[in-house]
């Protein structure tokens, strides 16, 4: 009787581990992974994330100092969304925005470099309802 406890206590405490790996694993896939596409220029990149998408640029310092960009997010089912302001980005400055839109399919980043005259795009990254 003994014996049938501690294995029964055993197998209860073996799900329970396995139960919060699977939740912990689950938490940390809440965000989609980054799809990015790399320029010369610097780096581009989008993923999804609980309420819509994160959108991100990387300066390079081959692009000289500081940028005037901006971000806008396009969607493949016609939805293009733009953010509250353009800002300024240095060499080796990263820049994030989230795009608060909810489910809109496959979106990429749209990186418009007002110093540059250049526009860079970053992968696509799908959200599925």
């Amino acid at each position: 009787m003994n014996i049938a406890k501690r294995m029964g206590a055993a197998a209860a405490a073996a799900l329970t581990i396995v139960g919060g790996t699977v939740a912990f694993a689950s938490s940390a896939n809440a965000a989609g992974s980054w799809q990015c596409r790399h320029w010369t220029e610097g780096t581009a990149c989008a993923r999804t994330v609980s309420n819509g998408y994160d959108v991100q640029w990387y300066k390079q310092p081959e692009a000289g100092g500081a940028h005037h960009v901006d971000f806008s997010l396009e969607c493949t089912n016609g939805y293009t969304y733009g953010d509250p302001g353009s800002f300024w980005i240095d060499s080796y400055q990263t820049r994030s925005y989230v795009f608060a839109v909810g489910v809109r399919g496959s979106c990429r980043a749209v990186v418009t470099d007002y110093t540059s005259g250049k526009t860079f795009y970053s992968g696509y990254a799908t959200k599925l309802g």
